[in-house]
Order: C-alpha cells, then structure tokens, then sequence
C-alpha cells in the first residue's frame, strides 16, 4: 500500500479563542493590562506529535518541568489516555515563564474534540472540549482516472478521509480496487466544516452519486429515531449482510474457479474463493457481523480466521500474517473489525488475502453473490424520504462539470 505523507499544513488545528467580556462598571483598560501581563508571564508552545512520541518525549524535546508530568497524565486518564498519542496531532502547552511550569495542556484527540488540562490550585483538572464548527453545503464532482485517490482535487488528509467515507457508503455494492474504471465519476452534496473564515474539513456526506461500469448508484443519508444510514432512491437500505470486499486498496491475483492451474503444486484443482493481492500488515477487516469459529493455523491456509454469520453464511480468511489475539472461538465481531492482516503463511507465492464465503455447506463465488440488504425506510417516512430525493437530486443534477477544489482560504463554486 502506498505511503502518502501528509505536510502539517494539511493538518487541521484547532483554534483557542479567548474573548474578554466587558463586566459592568469594568474598565477595557484593567483588561488590556491584565491579559498584556498575563502574556508576558506566560509562552505558549505547540507542536505536532511524531512517530515515537511519548509525553515524556516530547517535554524532553521542549525542555518543559517534568515534575507535573506523571500527574497530568493521571488526571487525565479517565478523560483521554496521553500514554497513547497519534501521529500527526496537535498538541499546545502553556508555560509560565517564570517558574517553567506547565499552565494547561491542549492536545486534539479527533477532529471533534480536544483534551484540555488545566493547573488549579488543587491540582490538574483534564475535560474533553468539543470543537465548534460552522457547517455549510459544498459539493464535488470528480472524474476518475486509474484509482479514487489519484483522481481527488488534491491528496491532503481532509480529502483522503473523504474518499474512505465514500468508499465505506458503497461499500457493499462497489469494490473500489477492481470495480472502478476510467472515466467513472462521482457526484457528492457533503457538510463542510468551517471555523471562522477557515476550511477544516468535511462532515457527513448527505447524498452522492456513482456511476460506475454503466451503472448507477445513489445513496442519500437519512435520519430518523436517532438513527442514521445511506439508502438508494427506493428507500431500501445500502448495507448488506456482507461487504463487497474485506479490504481497501488491492488488486485481485487470481479468481474464483472450480478449475485453476495451482501456482506452487502445478496441479489443477478447485480455486473457491478469491485472492487479493495487497503488502504484508495490510489490515483485513470482518465482512459481516459474525462469531469466530476458527483462528489459528490451518495446514496450507496458513494463519485462518473462519466466521459464523446469519442466513447460513460464513467467510474465510487465509495466509493471514498475523491474528489479534482478540480474536479467538465464540468471540463475537461486528462487520468492518479488523480480523486479521494480510500475509504469506501457508502455501503462498505472495502476499495476498484468500477470502472465501460459503452459503448453506457450499463455497460460493465473493464477487457475484447476491446478499440479503439491511432495514429499509419505514412506510411512514417514506413521503419525507422521497422529498429528500427528490431535493438533492436537483443538487446533484447541478454538477455538470468538474468541481474547482478550493485551498482553505477561498472557495469557488461549482
């Protein structure tokens, strides 16, 4: 799988704003003073945490007092873990000057929220903060060549997150390694994330529109009962008992057959299943919600997952590299955990993936097999449903030629 390195400036920040309210009978000038000495007193430093970094570390690196560290990370365990920091965030620790003791800690945990640890007299007191964002309508259409990713406007982390949610809607009726053809396209109405006059990103994807191999998908986000899910036009939902495939950005090696030339024994024998080319480590994920019956080693299967789904159905998952241990007999997993990671156990020329699915006792092919769908739209939402539809496809019957991605500080239209 291909490594693609993100700039910092492709990261979202988060922005602290501290506004000074007038109180009554107060005068603007004792607030200018006040924050002009607070300021004086104080430094603030931020950072982006790098591959290897612990807390320690990184107050190593800036020279900070590690006297408070242990007990900033104890009064903020039960908040957020800062044992376990992720590449590529945020982090901003305010200092006082004088004494080179923390104040407080502002480290970004996703893109909805934040940990913000402050020093009272009683001690350290950690809370997660949420973002606010302001949302607005945007709208993309994109042309595809050779692959999703390379035909995004640009490959910063914002984009890229959106081309994994997309993937992840279609994901039952689309295969985004081998499915996708030139000159496909894609028409997307999604919340975009704003704060001030500053792009940060984007939200639920609201409707999107597919064409793909002469066909084509729809799929309109809709909520109800505190629920939420993607349905085509008829109201029929998009899940299905199992995904189209148990792995993101693959090729497929060698297909299913009930006569294939073995490539190590030289002998022709069944081939029942399908076998996906990707790098060692490569994560597969559980194609539906299921029970663990297997996982260990299975003579020329190599390190195998089996799992129990409903309506007779059950998947496997060969020459797998390595199995959390998680995963073990009668656990149960939820469709889209991650199961294991692709290898070359067993008898392999490679690393690939051999996923098989078997119905009712017999070995079925994995990319023509018809599956049951979720829940639809119930009767009486159906009109609000269809109103919806019939919304965002005039939204999306609007863009007619390619979407100008804008940068962040300015925003052309479609």
């Amino acid at each position: 799988m291909r490594r693609i390195l993100l700039s910092i400036a492709s990261i979202p920040l988060l922005i602290f704003v501290v506004i000074n309210l007038k109180l009554p009978g107060e005068k603007i000038e004792s607030s200018l003073e006040d924050t002009a000495l607070k300021q004086d007193k104080t430094s603030l430093i931020t950072g982006v945490v790098q591959p290897l970094d612990t807390m320690d570390a990184i107050f190593d690196r800036q020279a900070l007092n590690k006297m408070d560290l242990s007990e900033i990370i104890k009064s903020s365990r039960s908040t957020y873990n800062l044992a376990k920091l992720s590449v590529g965030n945020i982090y901003s620790f305010e200092i006082n000057k004088e004494e080179n003791k923390v104040q407080n800690i502002k480290y970004e945990i996703d893109d909805f929220s934040y940990l913000k640890v402050t020093r009272t007299p009683e001690g350290f007191k950690a809370e997660r903060v949420k973002v606010e964002y302001t949302k607005k309508i945007g709208s993309l259409f994109i042309n595809i060549k050779d692959n999703l990713i390379f035909s995004l406007p640009n490959t910063s982390r914002e984009y890229l997150k959106l081309a994994f949610k997309l993937s992840d809607i279609f994901a039952w009726d689309i295969d985004f390694s081998s499915d996708i053809r030139n000159n496909d396209s894609i028409k997307i109405i999604v919340e975009e994330l704003w704060i001030g006059n500053v792009f940060k990103g984007f939200g639920n994807i609201l409707t999107a529109e597919f064409f793909n191999n002469g066909t084509l998908h729809n799929a309109y986000r809709f909520e109800y009962d505190g629920y939420a899910d993607y349905f085509n036009a008829k109201g029929k939902s998009l899940r299905k008992t199992l995904l189209k495939s148990p792995l993101r950005f693959k090729y497929i090696s060698s297909g299913f057959s009930r006569r294939r030339l073995h490539p190590i024994l030289r002998i022709v024998r069944p081939h029942l299943g399908v076998d996906y080319a990707a790098p060692t480590g490569t994560p597969v994920s559980a194609a539906g919600d299921g029970t663990v019956m297997y996982a260990g080693y299975k003579g020329q299967n190599g390190k195998m997952v089996r799992l129990r789904h409903n309506s007779g159905l059950e998947t496997f998952y060969g020459h797998l590299s390595r199995i959390p241990k998680k995963i073990r007999k009668w656990v149960k997993v939820s469709q889209g955990d991650i199961v294991g990671y692709v290898g070359t156990t067993g008898l392999s020329t490679g690393p690939h993936l051999d996923y098989r699915i078997k119905r009712n006792g017999r070995f079925v092919n994995p990319l023509t097999v018809k599956l049951p769908r979720g829940k639809s739209i119930p009767k009486h939402l159906i009109a609000e449903f269809r109103q919806l539809v019939e919304y965002m496809d005039v939204k999306l019957a609007s863009l007619s030629r390619p979407f100008i991605a804008f940068s962040g500080k300015e925003k052309f239209s479609s």
